[in-house]
C-alpha cells in the first residue's frame, strides 16, 4: 500500500467515525424554567455538563449520552446562533433541547420524545417506541415546546 493510499484510508476513517461527545457549553448549563415562571418553579429542566434532568416536584428523570450537534442540524446554509442538544443520541433520543430559539439569545425549548409509527419488523424503532412510551415524558413534565429561560446560578435548586 502506498503512502498516498494510507493517507486516504486514514482520512476516510476519520471522516466517517462518530464524533466524540462534547460537554454542554457553560452558557447552556443550569436550571431552565418556563419563561412565565419564577425560578423557584417545581417544573424545570436542569442542564449539566453531561446530563439533562427533567424535574416536576419530586418526579425526576435524568438522561445522558448527550451530543451537541453542529449548525448542520439546521441545513447547510444556516449561519445563526441556535444550538441543539440531543440526549441518548444513539438510542431513543428522549429529550432534544434547542438553545437561542428563533435566534433569540437566552431562550430554550424542549422536544420530549413520544412513540412514532414504525413498521413492526423494525426492532430498533420498536425498542425506542417502548422506551418513550414507558417514560411518558410529555405527561410527567409539561415542558413540551414551552419557551424557557435560564435561572441565575443558585436559584431554584
Amino acid at each position: 500500500m502506498t503512502t498516498k493510499t494510507s493517507l486516504f484510508i486514514a482520512a476516510l476513517v476519520l471522516a466517517t467515525a462518530p464524533a466524540l461527545a462534547a460537554p454542554v457549553p457553560a452558557e447552556f448549563q443550569g436550571d431552565w424554567v418556563a419563561a412565565s415562571a419564577a425560578c423557584t418553579s417545581p417544573v424545570k429542566v436542569r442542564i449539566e455538563t453531561e446530563r439533562v434532568t427533567l424535574v416536576n416536584g419530586a418526579d425526576m428523570e435524568s438522561f445522558a449520552g448527550i451530543e451537541m450537534v453542529g449548525s448542520s442540524y439546521f441545513g447547510p446554509d444556516y449561519n445563526g446562533i441556535q444550538a441543539v442538544l440531543i440526549t441518548e443520541f444513539e438510542g431513543a433520543q428522549p429529550v432534544t433541547a434547542t438553545f437561542n430559539v428563533n435566534e433569540k439569545k437566552g431562550v430554550a425549548q424542549l422536544e420530549l420524545g413520544v412513540p412514532t409509527p414504525a413498521h413492526p419488523a423494525n426492532k430498533v424503532a420498536a425498542a425506542s417506541n417502548a422506551r418513550l412510551a414507558k417514560l411518558g415524558l410529555r405527561k410527567r413534565f409539561p415542558l413540551q415546546n414551552v419557551a424557557l429561560k435560564k435561572c441565575p446560578a443558585g436559584r431554584g435548586r
